[in-house]
């Protein structure tokens, strides 16, 4: 059957939350994936079976921060991502919710250690060398006001033709 042999990703969902002091609100992993660090993260996870994305990020961000955006998401990216280190390729959906007041309390989840809200420079040296190109993308499609499209993290050769650079493996 042709649908049985079409190839298997993952999808998932992220949300930028902002405070009305245009802080970035991001997690640290209680525990690592393998091969890599336990890094600061925005929130998001992946989707569950037949789930869309705006729900996937408003589940996601309700289970790790216990926030619950009032506002529509806004689409800010979508990223695919090739298939690396064992797991699948990956299709992930960038949102941004509206800002929050300054004081709002995070509650977290057990995935998560800490939570911080820092300025977007702030949290460059707490990214891992493959964040700062799609973190600087996310900045970038929030300001303009408009979504882009991404692959492995890295703003897509449009129409031209051209291919993203391969993926990074892990110890490489």
């Amino acid at each position: 059957m042709f649908a049985a042999a079409l190839p298997r990703n993952v999808v998932s969902a992220t949300v930028l939350v902002t405070d009305t002091d245009g802080l970035v609100l991001m997690l640290h992993q209680a525990h690592p994936y393998p091969g890599h660090p336990a890094w600061w993260q925005l929130p998001s996870g992946l989707a569950d079976l037949g789930e869309v994305p705006f729900a996937t990020a408003r589940r996601e961000l309700a289970e790790e921060t216990g926030l619950h955006p009032h506002g529509p998401l806004r689409p800010l990216a979508v990223d695919y991502r090739q298939a690396v280190a064992g797991w699948p390729p990956v299709i992930d959906f960038a949102f941004a919710a509206d800002p929050v007041p300054a004081d709002t309390q995070v509650r977290l989840s057990g995935e998560h250690d800490v939570f911080a809200w820092r300025t977007w420079e702030q949290w460059e040296p707490f990214l891992q060398s493959e964040q700062r190109a799609w973190f600087a993308s996310l900045r970038a499609a929030r300001r303009r006001g408009s979504a882009v499209v991404l692959v492995d993290g890295r703003e897509a050769a449009g129409a031209g033709g051209a291919s993203a650079p391969a993926p990074a493996r892990p110890g490489s």
